[in-house]
């Protein structure tokens, strides 16, 4: 194993992480497969339902997780941003209850920047303790997902996979230290799909802790809730996680891209632009019913999902309005049953905790406390026919939605190769999240030959037209010729297609490895 690990860990750490890769790795390409077999069955016209033989899990009313650690009681607010430097040294100014590290993604993976990353959250680790105290933020970190590979570094002459990098690399460095501050160490899982899926990482957990002397069961989860195939069990995977998990979130922009890799095909299953679509509309509402009651019935903590949207610069009316809809959002939020929610812009953390803070004085925590304890809850049986009811979404298709998604794809896509994993486009944050969702709706267009409300039909013609003005506004900008050839084949190839890729963010990064290091890296 010759890579920016080399750097990081010792030969038994190093010799831990190929242990562990080993392991799982069987495993987790059987897990890969089915993913796979289960997109062909929905396409061939499957619905996704609940499994029967975990009926028994879901009808008993009596199991409940772990209680979490003393510094993951208290998550009103969670400020999720890149793992930087940066990053790092502005959370403490936010009064932000939890800091999410994002190894996934908002953070572009090459050898220098992963390598800082975890140097940064070592920095950081060093010091947490276990007080949940107000304004002091809990370290979490969210590792690439199961699909992905960390290919700058080889196991037995294959990549290694990401997670394990990720997880062991983080584990190594940092558990022991945090276990000893009082802490531990605390991560959120992404793209879970299936229970199976969360046994593999439950199980890796374990592995890793082993082969590294840390105690069995130190490292805690919470789980990102961002595909529509786990919206159907997850009770099933908290009871594989249950002496790990803290809590359920809600990833609204992951899950409708979920939603449209799973269903796009399906005509009646158009989405209008993305703006278009609140959390109100019937899909969305069921999607975070699900959760809440879910998380009030067995004893975890509901989180809110991020609003995409940047608050900077002077207070003027624009700003204003940001804080309007953020916190509409997060008071729909906070009246549903969620404990405490996502923010991604710094400058929102006060205007998201606002909403909660006033739940709290209101009804008392000791009424959000006795629901997470199991109260008088509903069953844990999913509506599906309200999971799948897009019908009655708002809004419609749009030219203008269109050139937007087309923007920020391209744009995000083009200073992804150069480096950046986060911009701010038009009053919106965008990383490779909501990037995944621009590109899936751009392709469910043109499968469907849409027609937008001004007018035109979708078509590769119209694509290329407005691609060819968004390509000369990034010319005129500064963007390197290179790049940004690479984000039109990418983004192109991605639309103007029969089969999508599952994830547009494994393309790319076949093509920064073959980019190397970006010239703009920091040092």
């Amino acid at each position: 194993m010759d890579s920016y690990l080399n750097h990081l860990l010792d030969a038994d750490q190093l010799a831990a992480v190929e242990s562990v890769e080993r392991a799982g790795r069987e495993e987790r390409r059987t897990l890969l497969n089915a993913r796979k077999e289960q997109s062909r069955a929905v396409l061939a016209g499957a619905e996704l339902a609940q499994p029967e033989e975990t009926r028994a899990i879901r009808e008993d009313p009596h199991w409940r997780v772990a209680p979490p650690p003393a510094d993951l009681t208290y998550r009103l607010v969670e400020l999720a941003t890149p793992a930087t430097a940066e990053a790092a040294k502005g959370v403490l100014a936010t009064g932000a209850d939890v800091w999410v590290a994002d190894l996934e993604d908002m953070l572009v993976p090459t050898q220098r920047r992963l390598e800082t990353a975890h140097r940064v959250i070592s920095d950081v680790a060093a010091t947490r303790t276990g007080d949940a105290r107000p304004g002091v933020p809990t370290l979490m970190v969210r590792p690439r997902g199961l699909h992905l590979v960390e290919a700058h570094a080889q196991v037995d002459g294959e990549p290694l996979s990401a997670p394990v990098a990720d997880v062991v690399t983080f584990l190594a460095l940092n558990g022991q230290t945090l276990a000893d501050n009082g802490s531990g160490p605390y991560l959120y899982l992404p793209k879970l799909e299936t229970w199976q899926e969360a046994a593999w990482w439950d199980s890796m957990l374990g592995r890793a802790e082993e082969a590294l002397g840390l105690s069995p069961g130190c490292t805690r989860v919470s789980v990102l809730v961002e595909t529509v195939q786990a919206a159907y069990q997850l009770e099933e995977i908290l009871h594989v996680l249950r002496e790990r998990v803290t809590g359920l979130t809600a990833g609204r922009w992951d899950y409708v891209f979920s939603y449209l890799r799973t269903y796009g095909q399906r005509p009646d299953h158009a989405l209008p632009d993305r703006d278009s679509f609140t959390m109100n509309t019937r899909f969305l509402r069921a999607y975070t019913d699900v959760i809440v009651r879910t998380c009030h019935r067995r004893g975890v903590q509901a989180i809110g999902g991020p609003v995409a949207l940047a608050a900077s610069g002077p207070f003027d009316e624009s700003v204003a309005m940001t804080h309007a809809r953020v916190h509409r959002d997060k008071a729909r939020e906070s009246k549903q049953g969620f404990d405490g929610a996502w923010a991604l812009h710094p400058g929102l953390v006060p205007v998201v905790r606002t909403p909660f803070e006033d739940r709290d004085r209101r009804v008392g925590t000791d009424a959000q406390e006795r629901l997470r304890e199991g109260g008088e809850v509903p069953s844990g049986t999913v509506d599906a026919a309200a999971l799948r009811d897009v019908s009655s979404l708002p809004g419609s298709a749009t030219l203008t939605g269109m050139r937007t998604a087309l923007r920020s794809a391209l744009t995000y896509l083009t200073g992804w190769l150069a480096g950046e994993g986060t911009l701010t486009l038009q009053g919106h944050i965008e990383d490779f999240g909501t990037v995944e969702l621009a590109r899936m709706q751009l392709w469910q267009w043109m499968t469907h030959g849409q027609r937008f409300a001004e007018g035109p039909t979708m078509s590769p013609l119209l694509l290329d037209r407005v691609m060819e003005d968004e390509v000369a506004l990034l010319r005129r900008r500064g963007a390197r010729e290179e790049l940004l050839a690479h984000a039109v084949t990418l983004l192109r190839e991605s639309v103007v297609t029969d089969e999508p890729p599952a994830f547009l963010s494994v393309r790319a990064y076949e093509v920064l490895l073959r980019l190397g290091e970006p010239v703009t890296e920091a040092a």
